[in-house]
């Protein structure tokens, strides 16, 4: 079985400009979620997401919406800086860039979520076994 490589060699403005346009979710350190859609990816520092402009690499997460789920990635826990209590500690690894990794999010809506690598402590191999 031929399996694609999980690096993606991409930075997080590059995978975001291909997602210009998607209903995005930004957690910020100090103003919670602002939901919004994806306007603008700037070459370097930026995206608009709401008339404002947000730093990616400063963000805690950013769960873009809208994206199909894959088959591909590996199941991982995942700890962050900032307090996400268990919601992390069985998602699957779909992608890692050069400063950022993308998650397969969970729930009914297919999503996906970048996690800027300044934010992610640690990684490790998930114990729970997803259920049938």
């Amino acid at each position: 079985m031929n399996r694609k490589p999980l690096h993606t060699g991409k930075s997080l403005q590059q995978r975001l400009s291909e997602l210009q346009g998607k209903l995005a979710e930004l957690n910020a350190p100090l103003s919670g979620l602002e939901p919004g859609r994806i306007a603008r990816v700037y070459t370097r520092h930026f995206i608009k997401v709401n008339r404002q402009l947000f730093i990616p690499l400063s963000l805690y997460s950013i769960r873009v919406f809208d994206i199909p789920p894959t088959c591909r990635g590996v199941r991982v826990g995942i700890r962050t800086v900032f307090p996400s209590g268990n919601e992390f500690n069985n998602i699957r690894l779909v992608g890692i860039g050069r400063d950022y990794l993308e998650l397969q999010g969970k729930g009914k809506f297919p999503s996906r979520i970048l996690f800027p690598l300044s934010q992610v402590e640690s990684i490790y191999r998930s114990t729970t076994h997803r259920k049938k």
